[in-house]
């Protein structure tokens, strides 16, 4: 029975690359799709194993997070991140541990925000974005629906979007958290698996789910 459990799942989560080509999923990933942690998203999956299509959070190479370090707020480049590094999330009120850090590399659809501040964030068209509503209700949105005009959250408050660019960068940086979100060029974001993304909720809500779906899965990692 199991043999044919692998078999199907190896299937479901074959994505097909950019460029045309299959993706192989690696035994570790199948055998953890039927095992007590069991990954809740592709994202989750694929990551596990550095597959870049099932994108969760990825960020541009050159971005900046703050980081933990000798009990100062130090911000480094996304690359230096090591698991288990703290850093920065919940609008900065809160530490997270980081899961996990992956390169992938290739050339990716990006999306470039900018703020009235000049502050400046470029992560990929998934990503999920925090956003304010008027009505001071927090969302989460993939960054390829950012609007001119919508608020985002940064340490310095919330702060307007002037503008918004398309972008091909070279590689990528999936960064996962325990928290689901994280500080990046001062901006609150997610690190939340896009697939689970869902704009109509709050954001409040929609992370609790995600963290307790993965709280098992995340704790194996750390603790390996």
């Amino acid at each position: 029975m199991k043999i044919y459990l692998i078999v199907l799942i190896s299937l479901l989560f074959l994505p097909i690359a950019k460029s045309g080509g299959a993706i192989p999923i690696c035994a570790a990933c199948i055998i953890l799709c039927i095992s007590p942690y069991a990954p809740v998203c592709g994202g989750c999956l694929a990551t596990f194993c550095g597959a870049a299509p099932f994108a969760t959070a990825c960020f541009d190479p050159d971005t900046k997070i703050s980081k933990i370090e000798d009990g100062q707020i130090k911000e480094v480049s996304i690359y230096e991140l090591q698991k288990n590094d703290l850093v920065l999330a919940n609008n900065g009120n809160k530490l997270t541990r980081v899961v996990r850090n992956v390169k992938s590399e290739g050339i990716f659809d990006y999306i470039q925000v900018i703020l009235e501040s000049g502050k400046e964030l470029t992560i990929t068209n998934e990503h999920g974005i925090i956003v304010l509503d008027d009505d001071s209700n927090t969302r989460i949105i993939k960054a390829n629906n950012l609007k001119k005009g919508q608020k985002l959250i940064t340490l310095d408050g919330p702060e307007i979007i002037k503008n918004i660019k398309s972008l091909k960068l070279e590689n990528k940086y999936i960064l996962e958290t325990e928290d689901g979100t994280v500080i990046a060029n001062n901006i609150y974001v997610s690190t939340i698996c896009d697939d689970m993304i869902d704009e109509k909720i709050n954001s409040d809500d929609l992370l609790n789910y995600w963290k307790d779906m993965h709280k098992e899965l995340y704790q194996k990692i750390i603790n390996n």
